[in-house]
């Protein structure tokens, strides 16, 4: 096989591999969003954000209108968001408490005597 049909099998395969990648993403992203999430939209419906179990952000989506805010005004409306998703989704992970079993309790052992290898002052070893 010539160089040239090498080099073009070659990008096949790896184009390949790449659209398999990008399905097996798009399966996982569904299964994101259609998990136990919560979704929490601000007051002014500028900013929308998705938490998961143990209040992990999945996404943030901002929309046309909250881009007229200036800066200081979104960054505080998209945090209060995220804190409240955050905090939704963290109770979503919560799993109720099962009661610890009681340790059973151990037999005693003896303990060895200490082993002291320091010598005694005084003592004068030849070696």
């Amino acid at each position: 096989m010539s160089d040239n049909a090498q080099l073009i099998e070659e990008m096949r395969w790896q184009l390949k591999q790449i659209e398999e990648r990008k399905a097996e993403n798009q399966r996982v992203l569904a299964g994101i969003a259609g998990s136990d999430h919560t979704t929490v939209t601000s007051s002014d419906r500028s900013v929308t954000v998705l938490a998961g179990p143990d209040g992990v952000v999945s996404e943030v989506r901002l929309a046309p209108e909250a881009m007229r805010f200036d800066a200081v005004t979104l960054s505080r409306t998209i945090t209060a968001a995220i804190r409240e998703a955050v905090a939704a989704g963290g109770r979503l992970g919560e799993r109720p408490q099962q009661p610890k079993p009681k340790p059973q309790p151990q037999p005693k052992r003896r303990q060895a005597p200490a082993v002291d290898d320091e010598p005694y002052d005084g003592t004068v070893f030849d070696v």
